[in-house]
């Protein structure tokens, strides 16, 4: 018996049309469900990765090292005190190394960004390889019921393996509906924290690092100077940015 095919219809005779013999459930038919049930095997990515939390992790992590960041404290240390005990000389260096940081953590980001991205094509892979499966899933059950409709004859016990088998089926296939649709929704998030991420690595953060080269090379910078006004304005908007990664 093969199960994902119709059963032929019974042929007629000479004089008038004869009964359809009755459909027997045995050994074979029970091998012919098992085979039928076999499901591909998901990828291991999808088991032992969570890229979502990855780049909403880092993101926290890059928020904090920028919240550290003090410009204000630092131009308070610029003036002839400053100068002259070496304080505003360490202000300075505090707010370079702080850049770099920033720029080590951003690697990070960019890192669990880019297994996402990996992911998320996994993602939809395997969406549409359980579509496909769910529609195997649904001709083998079915045939499989006609099969135990049309199976009065046929030994209990065999019916009874059988079915518990067809059950099974039918649990997969349960499953494979909710799977799905978590593949789904997680796909649809991943793809809008990456989205997300692209703006931050293509504008923001090239802004952001750009106003900080002009801080630390800069000269008689003061609170009011349109250096320091671009890099608040740029800071700023990197974790309100950051912030919605972190949240999403």
């Amino acid at each position: 018996m093969a199960l994902g095919t119709n059963h032929s219809c019974p042929t007629p005779n000479d004089s008038e049309e004869q009964p359809a013999p009755a459909a027997a459930i045995d050994d074979d038919a029970i091998a012919a469900l098992d085979m039928a049930a076999r499901a591909p095997r998901m990828d291991n990515n999808i088991l032992s990765s969570a890229p979502a939390r990855d780049i909403r992790s880092s993101a926290n992590e890059l928020i904090e090292m920028l919240e550290e960041i003090d410009l204000r404290k630092m131009l308070r240390k610029q003036g002839p005190i400053g100068r002259f005990t070496g304080a505003a000389v360490e202000a300075r260096l505090e707010f370079e190394l702080a850049s770099h940081r920033v720029a080590d953590l951003f690697r990070q980001l960019s890192r669990t960004a880019q297994a996402g991205g990996r992911l998320r094509g996994i993602l939809d892979r395997t969406r549409l390889e359980l579509i496909d499966e769910q529609a195997r899933l649904a001709r083998v059950i079915s045939d499989a019921k006609l099969l135990v409709s049309q199976s009065s004859g046929s030994d209990l016990a065999l019916v009874a393996r059988f079915e518990r088998r067809l059950s099974n089926i039918m649990a997969m296939e349960a499953a494979n509906t909710l799977t799905i649709q978590q593949i789904e929704l997680s796909g649809s998030v991943l793809a809008s924290l990456l989205d997300r991420f692209t703006d931050i690595e293509t504008l923001l953060l090239p802004l952001w690092q750009r106003n900080a080269l002009a801080i630390i090379h800069g000269e008689a910078i003061t609170p009011r100077s349109s250096v320091v006004t671009a890099f608040l304005d740029a800071h700023r908007n990197l974790i309100g940015f950051l912030k919605k990664v972190g949240q999403e």
